[in-house]
């Protein structure tokens, strides 16, 4: 089975960052991402004629696409990858229906609709490990001497789009980030700026975090932000004599 590291590298290692923020995938969508596709050139096809596409049209990895959207469509219909909802189209009807992922089966799956039915990223990432789409580190035996040593080999990464952020959070953790964009991303102690005061951080928690009231919490995520050189907070005097420290006086 060719892994998600080779189809990439079989398109040209495409460029799909413009898709990391989204956390809900069609199985369409996940099966694209997954060989190389940008889901943004088909997003005006449908289900059959998708496919009909790729057939006619033959590009790379094509049938890797046709045979994962029907993997993962099966995945959902047996309850392996968790859907918050499943959309099927049965003949005759007038419409699709929206149903509970727990009240489809097997049988269900031919009337699925891809490109309406959604999995989140951390179920796709789960079932695409379990099924061996990520390279696994390989040892390499040399033996030199008698001594055999076990080298592993680092495992080139490319832009695969459909690594799961982290979905665990906290109140304090998402202050913590929150400090981090606001006070400290930018700042350059080589660059003489005044770092934010402790009380004026801990103000902005507070006001910007509800949740996150505790002076002691407040103070713990300050001293974890901020930068080894800015101790507490700015000292205009200090940054002054800092400026000043190498300058000698002219005799007159």
């Amino acid at each position: 089975m060719a892994t998600i590291q080779e189809l990439h590298k079989n398109r040209g290692n495409p460029d799909l960052s413009h898709w990391k923020t989204r956390k809900m995938l069609s199985v369409t969508e996940a099966a694209l991402l997954t060989c190389g596709f940008d889901p943004l050139e088909f997003d005006h096809l449908a289900e059959y004629p998708l496919c009909d596409d790729l057939k006619t049209k033959k590009p790379t990895n094509w049938q890797h696409v046709l045979m994962l959207i029907n993997s993962i469509a099966e995945a959902v219909c047996t309850h392996e990858i968790k859907s918050p909802y499943v959309i099927l189209e049965y003949p005759y009807d007038n419409d699709w229906r929206v149903e509970e992922q727990a009240k489809v089966s097997f049988s269900d799956e031919i009337f699925l609709r891809t490109t309406l039915t959604k999995i989140h990223r951390d179920e796709l990432f789960k079932w695409l490990k379990k099924n061996g789409y990520f390279e696994q580190p390989q040892k390499n035996n040399m033996t030199v001497q008698h001594v055999t040593h076990h080298q592993i080999e680092p495992v080139t990464t490319t832009n695969v789009i459909l690594l799961p952020e982290l979905s665990y959070t906290t109140k304090p953790l998402e202050a913590l980030h929150g400090v981090i964009n606001e006070f400290w991303i930018n700042y350059d102690p080589d660059k003489n700026q005044p770092p934010p005061k402790q009380d004026t951080v801990a103000s902005w928690i507070r006001a910007n975090y509800p949740d996150v009231q505790g002076k002691e919490l407040c103070v713990y995520i300050d001293k974890i932000c901020r930068h080894p050189t800015a101790k507490t907070g700015g000292n205009t005097k200090l940054n002054q004599s800092k400026n000043m420290k190498d300058i000698t006086p002219k005799k007159q």
